[in-house]
């Protein structure tokens, strides 16, 4: 596999509005991100609500979009699970998939020690022949993980090869886990929707899994930061920040306001969202129109 770095959007999953798994809206997700340049995608992770999905249903999701992307660019296959042996189940159903490499976060629903976090992905990497992201997401797995778990992963296997950094404090995290990196085979990738992303690049970060909506606009902002264009980097970075802003606003409907921001891009046909969430207000939407109208003014939309 390349080296892991850019713009990896994490997918959301659209249905339909009974619930049901929109195939044809999913596919036209990877073919625009695609279009817009992104260096690889990732499947069935928390912006993907792979917690709301059954085993099946994420297989299908991974058959999907390996199929969708048709080469082109890397999938990255999201494992995490309730315990460690269905991840290693859905980490060689995605290697038999296709699937380039797997993220993978801590088991969902109960807090484990450093030895049982080294256990888990010591047999995830041990037992599926794939590169391995780790994800550190301790606002959503509510465990933290020490540095020195990584160090002696990735000293002890070399298909580790890159930490997704978020949660708070992050900055002070990214640097954390750089200072480790630089003398490991692996890359540190950042997320929290890209809001810190030229913060994290200057901390050594090599990329950011962002939301899989407006990544027309982080794509070109990296790729003009890391060639050093700061002042392009940061107007278009500045188009952006009136939708993070927004998304930071309003915590527990994140998966609807990306939904509702590709329904309003014609991206995907439905912004339903599984149950449980958050369901957006009227004006809230309306507000998000206004923003969605003012980055893509009639006849400026970006796509493919």
């Amino acid at each position: 596999m390349h080296k892991v770095q850019g713009i990896i959007p994490a997918l959301s999953t659209p249905t339909n509005e009974k619930g049901e798994l929109d195939e044809e809206s999913l596919r036209s997700l990877v073919h625009h991100n695609i279009g817009w340049g992104v260096h690889a995608v990732a499947v069935s992770i928390v912006a993907g609500e792979f917690y709301k999905f059954s085993d099946a249903e994420r297989k299908k999701c991974f058959g999907i979009v390996v199929d969708a992307t048709a080469g082109k660019i890397p999938v990255w296959a999201g494992i995490s699970h309730m315990g460690t042996e269905p991840s290693v189940q859905l980490g060689q159903y995605a290697k038999d998939a296709g699937a380039d490499g797997i993220i993978a976060m801590l088991p969902l629903g109960v807090r484990v020690t450093t030895m049982a976090q080294m256990e888990h992905f010591t047999t995830i990497l041990e037992k599926v022949d794939l590169p391995l992201m780790i994800q550190d997401a301790e606002d959503f797995s509510g465990t933290s993980m020490r540095t020195s778990l990584f160090a002696k992963l990735s000293k002890e296997h070399s298909n580790l090869v890159s930490i997704k950094v978020e949660g708070g404090d992050i900055l002070q995290k990214i640097e954390d886990v750089v200072s480790l990196a630089e003398s490991r085979n692996f890359t540190v990738i950042g997320g929290m929707a890209a809001r810190f992303l030229f913060e994290e690049l200057d901390r050594g970060a090599q990329g950011n899994i962002p939301d899989a909506c407006l990544t027309d606009l982080l794509v070109s902002a990296y790729n003009d930061y890391t060639a050093g264009k700061v002042d392009a980097a940061r107007k278009t970075f500045a188009i952006y920040k009136p939708w993070v802003d927004f998304l930071t606003l309003h915590p527990g409907t994140s998966a609807e306001i990306e939904k509702e921001t590709l329904r309003l891009r014609g991206i995907i046909k439905s912004s339903h969202t599984r149950s449980p969430h958050v369901p957006l207000d009227q004006e809230s939407k309306k507000e998000l129109a206004s923003i969605i109208s003012r980055i893509y003014p009639a006849g400026e939309e970006s796509s493919q």
